[in-house]
């Protein structure tokens, strides 16, 4: 039964089984075969060829018109299908409805940047997607670029040094640095002083696969050392520890502003110059022209961009 399936298979012909589709809709042969673009003729060649490949009339003349026999039911709505995910296959420009997916989107946020964009984004998503889900995932540690690759993470939205082999990216913001520490920290009374920067503890967080791991030797270009007193995985932390304590962290603009609003914090510019740097999407090429990636994308950039 196999070798019958796979020999019918290739002998058909795609307008054969276009015309099946067209007949079991039509119930005339001629109307089908104006539909696909056949004269009568070829199409009646072609029906015939079909029932002798296949063993069965698949379509009868009756008082209503061509009427399929159980086998040309069961044809006619497998070729239906068949048709659809080809066409859905062919279509170069497929709709993404957000409205009614139920979508889960996987993206790399760091925890800083849930902090900065989640509050804005999940009420948008959930006023225009209603169903859609988000994951949020952190940045692996080796070769992110491939669960990019594979369809496994959507979207890596951050400041990220790794996020390269086949990925495009899109600029969202410039940023620049700053310095933090608790209000009335007594060292800094009269401001940022490069002795106080020096003497002061400062905590740092692990920059491993983002642009602040080039910021020690940002500084020691010009010249100016720091004493890390506290190293942590992760930043939501730091800025009640720095809130509490005489530490110094160099961190985002924004999130200095973000979090002097709730903390007593005093936010300050570095004692030297220190590049700025821009927050990014990150998505792989074998994605860039996917509708619902498209999607996610424009939201990010609409809600984030400069």
């Amino acid at each position: 039964m196999g070798i019958m399936t796979a020999m019918h298979i290739d002998a058909l012909h795609l307008n054969q089984l276009r015309l099946v589709d067209a007949l079991a809709r039509n119930s005339n042969l001629g109307e089908a075969a104006e539909e696909i673009g056949l004269t009568q003729s070829a199409a009646s060649h072609a029906l015939a060829r079909l029932r002798e490949e296949l063993e069965d009339p698949i379509f009868i003349r009756t008082s209503e018109g061509m009427r399929p026999t159980p086998y040309g039911t069961r044809l006619a709505a497998s070729v239906r299908d068949a048709l659809q995910s080809l066409r859905a296959g062919l279509d170069r420009h497929p709709r993404f409805a957000p409205e009614t997916s139920t979508r889960t989107f996987n993206v790399i946020m760091s925890d800083v940047s849930q902090m900065l964009y989640l509050p804005r984004l999940l009420p948008r998503i959930s006023a225009a997607a209603p169903g859609v889900t988000l994951r949020v995932h952190a940045l692996p540690a080796k070769a992110p670029h491939l669960i990019l690759e594979s369809g496994e993470v959507d979207l890596a939205v951050g400041a990220f040094s790794r996020l390269i082999a086949g990925c495009r990216q899109k600029r969202l913001y410039r940023e620049h640095y700053a310095c933090v520490v608790r209000r009335d920290h007594p060292r800094f009374a009269n401001g940022m002083t490069a002795e106080a920067f020096c003497s002061v503890p400062q905590a740092l967080v692990d920059p491993r696969g983002y642009v602040h791991e080039r910021l020690d030797r940002w500084l020691a270009q010009q010249k100016v050392r720091r004493s890390v007193k506290l190293h942590v995985p992760y930043f939501l932390s730091l800025p009640l520890v720095i809130a509490q304590s005489d530490l110094l962290v160099i961190m985002a603009s924004r999130v200095a502003k973000a979090y002097a609003e709730m903390l007593p914090l005093k936010i300050m510019p570095p004692p030297v110059k220190l590049p700025t740097y821009d927050p990014r999407l990150f998505w792989h090429e074998r994605f860039h022209r996917d509708p619902a990636n498209r999607w996610l994308r424009g939201l990010y950039i609409e809600l984030f961009g400069d």
